[in-house]
């Protein structure tokens, strides 16, 4: 939506489930699936979060690496512990969580 008098683009988005946290994850969901197409090389609109690391994304040691360094930079030094997830929904998981780990959850409530 343009603000005709101004000239700038206004972004609307819709609360997710009647609080912040969900649009809040809506808004990281798109910086994640940036992340997801520069590293892998896959279009934001054929990425799907139950996709499988390895068997879908092809993910390899390099790519792990690359990966993890691309989350690093989008989100705050996020580490993520490879070890320990399958799917692109896993990884994004631990994204939110460790991005929010400080804020107390009654600061999502409405």
């Amino acid at each position: 939506m343009q603000d005709s008098q101004r000239g700038v683009m206004v972004m609307c988005f819709k609360i997710q489930d009647g609080n912040e946290l969900g649009t809040v994850k809506l808004l990281m969901t798109m910086s994640f699936n940036s992340v997801v197409e520069d590293v892998f090389g896959i279009d934001q609109d054929d990425i799907e979060l139950d996709m499988h690391l390895v068997r879908d994304l092809h993910m390899n040691s390099k790519k792990q690496l690359e990966f993890s360094n691309a989350i690093a930079d989008m989100f705050d030094g996020v580490s993520v512990d490879f070890s320990s997830v399958k799917t692109l929904d896993d990884v994004f998981d631990i994204v939110v969580e460790q991005e929010f780990s400080h804020i107390p959850e009654e600061a999502f409530s409405m």
